[in-house]
C-alpha cells in the first residue's frame, strides 16, 4: 500500500476519532464564566482580529466547563489554584481575555494539540504513532501557557514603569490648570482609553477611578493599585501621596517631585544595565572565539596530516 495514502488515512482517522471524542463529551449547554469590563472588550476585539483565537475559543470554553467542576483534591487545591490564576491574569492584563477556568482550558487545548501533532509527526517519521512520547510532550506543553502568562506579567510591569512618568505629567498639568485630583484623573483616563485602550497604566488608573466613584477613599484605592501592580515606582509615589494628604502638602507639587525621582531612578537603572551588557556579552563571545580557533586549528592539523602522508 502507498505510504503517503496510508499516512493520509491515518491522519483522517485521528481527526475523526478526536471529533467523536469531543462530540461525545460536549454538554447540551456549556456553562461559561461571566466576563465584563476590559476583558469583555478585549475578547470581542480578539474575536474580530484573530481567526485562530475565534477557532480555538469554543474548545477552550468546553474544557473550562469541565475544569469548573473539578473539586479540591488532597494533592491539588483547585480553589487556591483558581485564586492564584485570577491574581496573575489580572496582573497580566487578562492575557487572552481568559478567566481562571478558561486558562486551565487553554492548557488542556495546548496539551491536546501537542499530543495530536506528535502522533502525526512520529507517524510520518517512523511509520507508527508513538503514544508514550505524544502523551509526554502533551504534559510538558501544559507549561507553555504558564510561561506565557509570567512573561505577560513581566512585560506589562515594564510597560507600566515606562509609561508612568508621562501619564502622571498629564495628571499634574490638569491639576495645575485648576482641576481636582478625581476630575484630572477622569480626563487622563478618558483620553488614554481613546488613544490606546491597551495602555496598562491607563487601565489601572481607570480601576482607581471606578473605585473612587463607588465611594472608596482615595488612599484605599491607591493602596489597592499598589497591591495589584507591585511596582516599586508606584509604591514610592503612592506613599508620598498618602504622606502629602496627612501633612496638607499640595498634591501636584508632590507628584512633580516623585516623577523627577522616578525618572532619575530609571535613568540610573538603564545606565547600570548598559554597563553590565559588556560583561554579560563576554561569556558567549568566549565560546564564539573558541569555536573559531578550533575550526582554524582543525583545518591546519588536517592539512599537515595530508602533507605528511
Amino acid at each position: 500500500m502507498d505510504p503517503q495514502l496510508l499516512l493520509m488515512l491515518s491522519a483522517i482517522l485521528i481527526f475523526i476519532a478526536f471529533s467523536l471524542f469531543v462530540w461525545g463529551f460536549v454538554p447540551e449547554q456549556i456553562e461559561e464564566d461571566e466576563i465584563y469590563g476590559y476583558r469583555l472588550t478585549k475578547r470581542q476585539r480578539l474575536l474580530e482580529e484573530d481567526a485562530m483565537y475565534a477557532l480555538v475559543l469554543p474548545l477552550v470554553k468546553l474544557f473550562a466547563h469541565y475544569a469548573r467542576n473539578i473539586p479540591d483534591l488532597p494533592g491539588l487545591n483547585m480553589t487556591k489554584l483558581r485564586s492564584v490564576l485570577r491574581e496573575k491574569l489580572k496582573r497580566s492584563g487578562f492575557m487572552g481575555a481568559f478567566t481562571p477556568n478558561e486558562f486551565l482550558g487553554m492548557c488542556c487545548v495546548i496539551a491536546l494539540g501537542t499530543m495530536v501533532f506528535m502522533m502525526v509527526f512520529t507517524l510520518m517519521v517512523s511509520g507508527f504513532s508513538n503514544i508514550g512520547l505524544s502523551i509526554l510532550a502533551g504534559l510538558i506543553s501544559t507549561a507553555l501557557p504558564v510561561i506565557s502568562l509570567n512573561s505577560a506579567i513581566a512585560d506589562r510591569l515594564i510597560e507600566i514603569d515606562r509609561r508612568l512618568p508621562y501619564t502622571v505629567d498629564l495628571l499634574v498639568l490638569s491639576m495645575r490648570a485648576g482641576l481636582d485630583f478625581m476630575t484630572a484623573l477622569d480626563r487622563v483616563v478618558t483620553r488614554g482609553q481613546i488613544q490606546n485602550p491597551d495602555d496598562p497604566i491607563v487601565q489601572e488608573l481607570g480601576v482607581v477611578l471606578q473605585e473612587m466613584r463607588v465611594g472608596t477613599a482615595r488612599t484605599d484605592a491607591l493602596i489597592n493599585l499598589c497591591e495589584r501592580v507591585k511596582s516599586e515606582y508606584l509604591d514610592s509615589m503612592v506613599g508620598a501621596i498618602i504622606q502629602s494628604e496627612r501633612r496638607g502638602t499640595p498634591l501636584a507639587h508632590v507628584l512633580e517631585v516623585q516623577i523627577d525621582t522616578i525618572r532619575k531612578k530609571r535613568t540610573a537603572k538603564i545606565e547600570k544595565a548598559a554597563s553590565q551588557a559588556a560583561v554579560k556579552i563576554l561569556f558567549p563571545l568566549m565560546f564564539i572565539f573558541a569555536s573559531v580557533i578550533l575550526v582554524i586549528m582543525g583545518a591546519m592539523v588536517l592539512r599537515l596530516m595530508q602533507e605528511g602522508n
